[in-house]
């Protein structure tokens, strides 16, 4: 048994490494470039671990993000013949519920389960189940995020080959915002848009309870892409050019001592590029995404007009929302948080949704009962 846990954010950029001591203190944490293929760097990564730590790893808790991630939602209930415990049934309801979902959606795999309201008789509301008592009737409304398992199997045969066996995978978005919920003292309706390379998701909690989520193939470095199209820049340039840019106007940080490879300051005074332009494009794209994840739901358009939410934004692509830029987003919301994201913290946040309650929900499910044979018959040609 090793004396230490590690994790990996697994993105489709860079790599994220932090392994803890038994006592969730970080002991090391390490971030590498994606290089000509994720599996490779991902071996580049665990070698220079291995060395640090003069052990070998073989268990990993990976944070994943794709814009195949999706949730659904299930209501499900049982009434009983007579007063029964409530511990003797609320996880074997759970179960009930993972099963039907797998067996609906028999190509995907459920990667979290998020129970959001528990009703006992009469309709009587629980916060959670903390002591045992007597019931008649059980209803769970159950919040499920699931993925492809063609994807999954491909992610952890890239681990397997650097013999590393995944113990749990969870999607990113959804576990840095349980890491952020933790922090906030807000209980009305808070929105959290994680912008990545090349994805973005919006999650949604209202009064405490996780409410929507949506995942769209479009991120930073779609907003890079275009500034190279329109601009006629190199890729790379156009990305130093977004990050520097990403200043209020009077602090573009655009130094003739900057010591990058490319002196951004002489660069745009040489390129004759139109600032006003690069502020087009930047909106132009991030307008896109907004109106994609959020105005085209109807979630939005059911808000109550007299209550406008909160927005947490976080991811790589957070700063693109500074306050120069006057994106539709400003409209809809009451205040905008930008995090800036910290590696190590980014990890933590994965080792202490790992230790979690919620998360034995997704590593623990008992198999259902053995069919027999005119059942299994049914099943197999019925899909």
């Amino acid at each position: 048994m090793t004396n230490f846990e590690t994790i990996i954010d697994f993105g489709s950029k860079n790599l994220r490494l932090g392994i803890f001591d038994l006592k969730s203190k970080n002991i090391y944490s390490s971030k590498q470039k994606i290089i000509d293929s994720s599996e490779k760097s991902l071996n580049i990564l665990i070698k220079d671990a291995e060395k640090y730590l003069s052990k070998h790893i073989d268990n990993i808790v990976v944070l994943y993000d794709s814009p195949k991630f999706y949730s659904l939602d299930i209501s499900i209930k049982k009434v009983f013949d007579y007063d029964i415990s409530i511990k003797n049934v609320y996880n074997n309801l759970i179960e009930e519920a993972c099963f039907i979902v797998s067996q609906n959606n028999f190509k995907d795999q459920i990667i979290h389960v998020v129970i959001n309201n528990i009703f006992i008789d009469d309709n009587k509301k629980l916060n959670k189940i903390i002591e045992d008592i007597k019931i008649k009737t059980l209803i769970l409304e159950i919040k499920f995020i699931c993925l492809s398992k063609i994807i999954v199997d491909d992610i952890s045969r890239k681990f397997r080959n650097n013999n590393l066996k995944i113990i749990n995978l969870y999607c990113s978005s959804y576990v840095k915002t349980i890491n952020y919920m933790k922090k906030l003292d807000h209980k009305d309706c808070i929105f959290f848009l994680d912008t990545g390379f090349e994805r973005s998701s919006i999650l949604i909690f209202n009064m405490n309870k996780f409410d929507f989520f949506k995942s769209i193939p479009l991120g930073g470095n779609n907003v890079t892409k275009d500034i190279s199209q329109v601009l006629k820049l190199d890729p790379e340039y156009s990305e130093e050019l977004k990050k520097k840019f990403n200043k209020l106007e009077s602090d573009l940080s655009f130094n003739k001592s900057d010591s990058n490879d490319i002196n951004l300051y002489s660069e745009i005074l040489e390129k004759n590029i139109s600032i006003e332009l690069l502020k087009q494009v930047i909106e132009a794209r991030l307008d896109e995404i907004i109106e994609l994840l959020l105005l085209e739901t109807n979630y939005i358009k059911n808000l109550n007009d007299k209550i406008k939410p909160r927005l947490v934004v976080f991811g790589n692509g957070a700063r693109l929302l500074s306050n120069i830029y006057n994106v539709s987003i400003k409209k809809i919301f009451s205040e905008i948080t930008i995090v800036d994201e910290n590696d190590s913290n980014v990890c933590k946040s994965a080792l202490d949704y790992h230790k979690s309650d919620e998360s034995f929900l997704s590593k623990t499910k008992k198999k259902p009962q053995k069919s027999g044979f005119f059942e299994t018959f049914f099943n197999l040609f019925s899909k």
